[in-house]
């Protein structure tokens, strides 16, 4: 059986942001799944002491559009700007020629920003609404072992809505 594809959307510059999506790639990667993590396949266009960006781009647009499930992290005052374009394709490719809307692939905005917490308009820019969910979970962690539940939880109601959504539930 054919192993559900997620691409895993979201900033990737900073060392948190980094850790960030490996520790979501593990725990989705536990639970069975196939994470495609932009960081590492951009290692693919590294050559000489440079990226080619816009192989680099052109991957991502496509990993974005072609894969079972997106999982985008959309924390921070505004989402990051390369996370938004991959969310805005990944929305526009399941529409057919015809407006209607075909499915796949599935879209799940993740936010952590406990800045929004009390507030679940602000921060988040109206066109994530066009997603299939956005979970809100905000990160109150304050030792290893909270970040680890914490990821386990995330991934848990991430998992639960794959599976409602894919009809495996």
């Amino acid at each position: 059986m054919k192993k559900t594809t997620i691409y895993l959307a979201g900033p990737l510059f900073g060392v948190a942001d980094r850790h960030h999506n490996l520790l979501l790639a593990r725990e989705l990667e536990r639970l069975g799944y196939a994470v495609i993590l932009p960081q590492k396949e951009a290692l693919k266009f590294f050559k000489d002491g440079k990226f080619d960006l816009v192989a680099v781009c052109e991957s991502c647009l496509s990993d974005a559009t072609k894969n079972d499930v997106v999982v985008a992290n959309i924390d921070g005052s505004s989402a990051d700007d390369g996370t938004s374009i991959e969310v805005g394709m990944a929305i526009f490719s399941k529409r057919n020629r015809y407006g209607s809307f075909l499915g796949q692939p599935l879209v799940i905005c993740v936010r952590t920003d406990f800045r929004t917490a009390s507030d679940r308009e602000v921060g988040i820019n109206a066109m994530f609404r066009l997603s299939d969910k956005i979970i809100e979970k905000p990160a109150y962690a304050n030792s290893f072992e909270e970040v680890e539940k914490f990821y386990k939880e995330l991934v848990q109601e991430i998992h639960e809505y794959i599976l409602l959504r894919l009809g495996k539930i």
